[in-house]
């Protein structure tokens, strides 16, 4: 009898523990695994591992595959183990498989999605959705996608959320990355007053709304509402509190992380500020993970909560991502020496996101033009924000790069594209020894170029006559502020925001306290590893640039 009242009792404590799981886990984190219940017309019951089960209804929109091929919903059985992606409460992507040999799976059958953690060349953690972190590694086969748009594994960032896919069941070889578009970027930071939260309709209702411009706050707004979504993490000086105790706060400063979600905004992380507000612009010294705190150069120490929110190339990241000699704007919460940090702002930029790329920027005179190589004579190399010189005495000093078909040449004075056979029978360089009656009749000379290289292959060039005078150029960041305009008297003109200007002197980013504006009419502007013309740059871009004063020379997109 006692054995069967045991049994009993286990049985129990198990269905307790289904019942209380988190039953707005696959809302939050927008992924729903498990198994089929049940299939209707326009809704469909999915039971997920931990035996939760949610009827969830379809979006128009939805997409259905099963084996990687496209299926209609017909084709789900119950008992089918399947993914899904949700679209707040909505089904809008479904996925199976029909095989029944349980050690096979078609190509790209193993699927793992999550937020990038920690990118060291050929290996990438992630924090995976269904919870836990692990380590993946690439290979030269590795596929890289954005947007069906192939790119380079180096256009990768520490935040940026992803969906793995593998060719094997037990591998950890990644076969093709896919990266989420511009949803997963930061869009605004946002101060106010909590006026009142509408839990019903999941809207909370701010006063005096204020967003971070150039290292301080612009008013927006008297009174405004923004959506929010309960199951979003709320924190007041590291401590979770539940979102019903949000009315409590009336009155109180609340610090906001806005995405652009399909066209809206919508709130990623939210902060409440406990004491008073202080605000700084320097550089991280030191990190003690152990401790939960860092140590800035004015040797002011501040401590980390979960609450913290930490920004990095646009992205949330976590605080592992937090560097010593990071440029960051921070705003702590507290008073005295026991300050918390409730916005960490970082603000680094280089022409390499990670330790992947191998991409570097040149500016020198064409010595010689092969029919495959470019030598470079007195050149220099943008290293660490900063332009090294190379004087050549002879030819073997000189920078052999190498180029392809698919190389992106421009001719600045001329204006215009060239393809590699003109690049290569043009007069861009001369051959002063063998030509040199030739190019004295004829007013020849080398000309110079900005080359962007993935290692010592030129991925883009442009070519003018002149050479600049580097030592007059800024080394710049920020975010563009409205769409190019096509100036009747200047030509192409740029409007940035929370720019930066990197300090050699000071070896840091110093913030500017203003807008910029810049020309791009003779600018090498990249995206992606390929030349681009300034009316394709759009709001919210985040670059990187080469500028003498008001001339933008090299602009890469970020």
């Amino acid at each position: 009898m006692k054995k069967k009242i045991t049994v009993i009792c286990i049985c129990i404590l198990c269905s307790l523990t289904i019942a209380y799981a988190d039953k707005n886990s696959p809302y939050r984190d927008g992924v729903i695994e498990g198994y089929i219940k049940n299939v209707s017309d326009n809704q469909i019951q999915i039971e997920e591992y931990d035996g939760t089960i949610h009827q969830l209804e379809l979006d128009r929109k939805i997409s259905f595959q099963i084996d990687g091929i496209l299926a209609n919903l017909q084709d789900f059985k119950p008992g089918m183990e399947v993914f899904g992606e949700l679209k707040g409460r909505r089904l809008n992507y479904l996925e199976s498989y029909s095989t029944e040999n349980m050690g096979y799976i078609p190509a790209d059958g193993k699927v793992r999605i999550g937020i990038v953690k920690k990118i060291d060349r050929d290996q990438i953690s992630i924090k995976q959705d269904i919870g836990g972190e692990e380590t993946y590694f690439t290979s030269p086969a590795t596929i890289t996608t954005r947007e069906e748009e192939n790119i380079e594994l180096s256009a990768l960032y520490e935040g940026d959320r992803v969906k793995l896919y593998f060719d094997e069941y037990d591998t950890t070889v990644i076969s093709r990355i896919e990266i989420q578009g511009k949803s997963v970027l930061i869009k605004d930071i946002y101060r106010a007053k909590i006026a009142k939260a509408d839990q019903l309709e999941d809207v909370i209702g701010l006063e005096d709304l204020e967003v971070l411009r150039n290292g301080k706050w612009e008013y927006v707004s008297k009174v405004t509402k923004i959506p929010y979504a309960t199951e979003l993490p709320l924190y007041i000086k590291g401590q979770k509190i539940n979102h019903d105790r949000l009315k409590y706060y009336r009155g109180k400063t609340i610090y906001m992380v806005v995405k652009n979600f399909f066209g809206s905004d919508k709130v990623e992380k939210m902060i409440i500020k406990s004491e008073y507000e202080s605000t700084y612009s320097d550089k991280i010294k030191r990190v003690n993970f152990y401790a939960d705190a860092f140590e800035l150069e004015n040797k002011k120490n501040i401590l980390l909560n979960e609450g913290t929110i930490i920004i990095k190339n646009g992205r949330l990241v976590d605080k592992n991502a937090i560097n010593p000699d990071s440029d960051a704007y921070i705003v702590a919460d507290g008073r005295g020496g026991n300050l918390f940090a409730d916005i960490i702002n970082i603000y680094n930029e280089n022409i390499n996101n990670s330790n992947i790329g191998q991409n570097y920027i040149y500016s020198g005179r064409l010595s010689k033009i092969l029919e495959d190589k470019v030598y470079l004579k007195d050149f220099f190399l943008l290293k660490d924000n900063e332009w090294y010189s190379y004087r050549t005495k002879n030819e073997r000093d000189e920078k052999e790069l190498f180029y392809d078909n698919d190389i992106e040449i421009y001719d600045l004075d001329n204006k215009k594209r060239i393809i590699p056979k003109e690049f290569f029978a043009g007069d861009y360089a001369v051959d002063e020894e063998e030509d040199s009656d030739y190019a004295k009749k004829h007013n020849l000379r080398d000309w110079y170029g900005y080359i962007y290289t993935d290692g010592d292959r030129i991925s883009s060039i442009v070519v003018t006559k002149n050479m600049d005078s580097l030592y007059r150029q800024r080394i710049t960041n920020g975010i563009v502020k409205a769409d190019p305009v096509d100036d009747s008297l200047t030509g192409w003109t740029l409007e940035l925001r929370d720019v930066k200007d990197w300090s050699e002197r000071k070896e840091e980013w110093m913030m500017k306290n203003s807008d910029l504006r810049m020309s791009l009419e003779k600018t090498m502007i990249i995206k992606d590893g390929k030349l681009i013309s300034p009316d394709e740059l759009t709001i919210g871009m985040r670059l990187y640039i080469i500028r003498d004063d008001f001339k933008g020379k090299v602009v890469l997109v970020k």
